[in-house]
């Protein structure tokens, strides 16, 4: 009864983030809080609002006693482009049936909520819920191809990804059978409760314990459950829910006018996607990689202050992230020994420690911002700039997951209302970063009679480095852009 109510109040705290799908920094936020969202994402050393803390607890410090409250509406637009093999392609395993698909999921809601209250001169209380998301594709149509040049089990499925039905003979099994449809969702929500200290009026130190929630599903991938090490727990499953914690520690200090900001936070060690252990590399696990923040905020005047901050997020160190694919180890020591019926665990296969993942880089942002404070508005511009964390060389699976953004322009005004109440807008704009590469499993440097003999007998061909990107690969292309606005209430008791 306590694991169903348990499970039960975090599927509402889900649903209430409404899809939250901010793949903006990868699949993180480009900012949080109300001022942070128009200023490129930049607060480390500047806070102006109790959601701060969202990049550095110590920022809760000078706050009051307040509640700010933004509800961001989010649309991101998300699309591949597939294209025809090389002249001279001959035998393939995987190829993406060419043509382009364009996400259906464009518009989502993402609300954040701060609380800040002073206990006394030198200590502050506060409490942040918010999320992150971004791998929430839903490719509805296309087909994938398999074996294109093998004779005997060539076949073409419903599907990006194969996971519908067949649509010619499908002699080796290779359609998936189930949903057509492609698609992954992830929501990930914070609860960081948060305590401020301020030894000294210029030196403010804070620290969040931070606990997690994540809801993952994914549709349209029974294909590759052959492939896997657990077929059972590949595609189709429902929603799955992990909970995990953290934390994360800063502090800022002020010199005249000049502000430091720094934070650092801990990977969140996350529990299994068990409905999921054979698709995410590392049996299920999809822990929230560490992360950490430097910030500048310098006054020119009275009204006017200029902010930077420089980002570093750890996605690499996350194997389900992280993990690339190898296309020759991924075939000759998984899918070839699956299709002659070997069915032993594998570490080239999907679900294994070792198996392949989306290939994230570690990522690094800059992020600049600019306020003038009048008497009763703030004026707020941004821009921040990234090298996204998808090589060209792992396209083929972060179709479902195409976090490409890179450019980020942002505004807003926040005004007061009363000495109690204000509002704050805000706009985003990502724009297009297309990344195109390789199909690697599109074709192979063998012809389609010498992998058939691969196939069936062992050792006949020598197929070790026959998989690699090649001239006669298919090129796929990942593209994204992305508009927010958000409208906040911060209300100073």
């Amino acid at each position: 009864m306590y694991r169903l109510r348990h499970r039960q109040l975090i599927a509402l705290l889900a649903l209430a983030a409404c899809g939250n799908a901010a793949a903006t920094n990868g699949y993180f936020a480009h900012g949080y809080s109300l001022s942070q969202k128009a200023m490129g994402g930049a607060g480390t050393a500047l806070a102006d609002d109790a959601l701060a803390v969202t990049q550095n607890p110590a920022g809760l410090a000078g706050q009051g006693h307040r509640l700010d409250i933004g509800f961001g509406y989010f649309s991101p637009q998300r699309r591949y482009d597939a294209s025809e093999r090389g002249p001279d392609a001959e035998a393939g395993i995987f190829t993406v049936e060419p043509g382009g698909s364009r996400s259906s999921r464009e518009r989502f809601l993402v609300p954040a909520i701060g609380w800040a209250r002073p206990l006394n001169e030198r200590w502050t209380a506060g409490i942040a819920l918010y999320g992150n998301g971004g791998m929430n594709s839903d490719h509805r149509h296309n087909a994938a191809l398999f074996a294109q040049g093998l004779p005997g089990f060539e076949t073409r499925c419903a599907g990006s990804f194969g996971g519908g039905a067949p649509q010619q003979d499908d002699n080796a099994g290779f359609c998936g059978n189930a949903r057509s449809t492609a698609s992954v969702d992830l929501i990930q929500l914070f609860l960081a409760p948060t305590l401020a200290w301020s030894p000294r009026r210029n030196l403010h130190l804070g620290i969040s314990p931070i606990f997690a929630a994540q809801r993952f599903q994914a549709i349209g991938l029974q294909a590759f459950a052959q492939f896997s090490n657990r077929p059972d727990r590949v595609s189709d499953k429902g929603y799955d829910y992990a909970y995990g914690g953290g934390y994360r520690v800063g502090l800022r200090y002020e010199a005249g006018p000049l502000g430091l900001g720094a934070s650092y936070q801990s990977r969140i060690e996350m529990g299994r996607f068990d409905k999921y252990g054979g698709l995410f590399a590392d049996n299920g696990a999809f822990d929230i990689p560490e992360n950490w923040n430097l910030g500048l905020a310098l006054r020119l005047a009275v009204r006017h202050a200029l902010v930077y901050d420089f980002q570093r997020i750890r996605y690499n160190s996350v194997r389900s992230v992280g993990n690339p694919l190898d296309p020759n180890r991924f075939v000759n020591d998984c899918a070839l020994p699956r299709l002659r019926g070997d069915g032993s665990d594998s570490p080239a296969c999907l679900g294994a420690t070792t198996g392949p993942g989306f290939g994230w880089q570690e990522l690094s942002v800059h992020k600049f911002g600019y306020e003038y404070a009048g008497d009763f508005l703030k004026l707020r511009l941004g821009y921040s700039r990234n090298r996204q964390p998808i090589p060209s060389t792992e396209v083929l699976f972060n179709i479902l997951a195409p976090g490409v953004p890179e450019v980020h322009y942002t505004a807003g005004v926040s005004f007061r209302l009363s000495p109690r109440v204000a509002v704050d807008l805000s706009l985003m704009h990502a724009a297009r970063n297309p990344v195109t590469g390789k199909n690697p499993l599109s074709h192979a440097t063998v012809s389609g009679p010498e992998l058939v003999s691969a196939l069936l007998v062992p050792g006949s061909v020598d197929t070790s480095n026959a998989f690699g990107a090649d001239p006669q690969d298919q090129d796929i292309t990942l593209d994204m852009k992305q508009t927010e606005a958000v409208i906040g209430l911060s209300y100073r008791f």
